[in-house]
């Protein structure tokens, strides 16, 4: 808007100029060329006109000039004005305090409340398979509140379950705008990138993982990358990690056992063997297991 304020000035001057131009043209119509000596040609009498014109635009000139000085001045002002007073607000509007709450603390606890609700009959709905009311609730609880990174890592997991892999990834990278140090996001990403067969990025993804929260089962779902690109020797470093903070868990020690086996570190295979038949006796896998240590020799 203040850009245009010196433009339409100049304008209005150049009018001004064109009116007084206009009125003297009588005088310049007035001042008889033919009375001249025939000998004077046209190109004389043209030229004579064309110079008492330049005469007088050069005179109006240097009187409306210093005016055109202060217009453009005057504009650069209002322009710098304006940048300012934008600059002024933009700074104002940074360091603005947050306004009060607008609810009470009891209706706050009380949203609270109902969304923490909402979220258990999501999960419960999954547990039963209901996928398509799953989803239904946990975009419910989205549109209560846009920042519920529960909802959103619920949403993903359903759509993970699905083998929806285009879906929750959109949704795991979302939660990771909204939380760039999002563990599990990463994780699922990871997982994901696994099950569509691109073992290196999902080793990426796991590994951030891992830089951000170094969780046993971030270990564990790494060491299951690495076991599937053959990388043995990371595999078991991972899974080692994973089974010093949880040294019971039956998952972690079937994946050492299998390990053990195909590296034929058959000493290995039977310790992490006997922890297994102590921590899940009924696992089927057993017997397997020891025909292929017997094989061993």
């Amino acid at each position: 808007m203040y850009n245009i304020i010196p433009l339409i000035l100049i304008l209005v001057c150049l009018a001004i100029i064109l009116i007084i131009v206009l009125k003297k043209l009588p005088f310049l119509a007035t001042f008889d060329v033919d009375e001249m000596p025939k000998e004077k040609t046209l190109e004389t009498k043209e030229k004579l006109i064309d110079e008492r014109v330049k005469r007088k635009f050069k005179f109006f000139y240097e009187k409306i000039s210093p005016l055109f000085k202060i217009i453009s001045n005057l504009g650069q002002r209002k322009i710098k004005q304006a940048q300012d007073k934008l600059k002024d607000l933009e700074e104002k509007y940074k360091n603005r305090k947050p306004k009060e709450a607008l609810v009470t603390k009891e209706e706050f606890e009380g949203f609270e409340k109902e969304l923490s609700q909402l979220l258990i009959e999501a999960k419960e709905l999954v547990a039963r398979e209901e996928y398509a009311e799953a989803e239904k609730k946990y975009i419910e609880i989205i549109g209560l509140d846009a920042k519920n990174i529960e909802a959103y890592r619920g949403l993903g997991n359903l759509y993970f379950l699905q083998k929806n892999y285009e879906d929750a990834k959109q949704i795991f990278s979302h939660i990771l705008k909204l939380n760039k140090m999002d563990d599990k996001a990463y994780a699922k990403l990871g997982k994901i990138a696994e099950q569509e067969g691109d073992l290196d990025k999902a080793e990426q993804n796991l590994l951030k993982s891992i830089d951000i929260e170094a969780a046993p089962i971030h270990y564990f779902e790494l060491a299951e990358v690495c076991f599937k690109m053959e990388k043995y020797k990371e595999a078991l470093s991972n899974l080692n990690k994973a089974l010093k903070i949880e040294p019971n868990n039956p998952k972690y020690l079937d994946l050492l056992v299998t390990i053990s086996i195909i590296i034929k570190d058959k000493k290995k295979a039977n310790e992490a063997l006997a922890r297994l038949k102590e921590v899940n006796p009924e696992n089927k896998k057993i017997e397997e297991f020891e025909e292929q240590i017997n094989e061993l020799g």
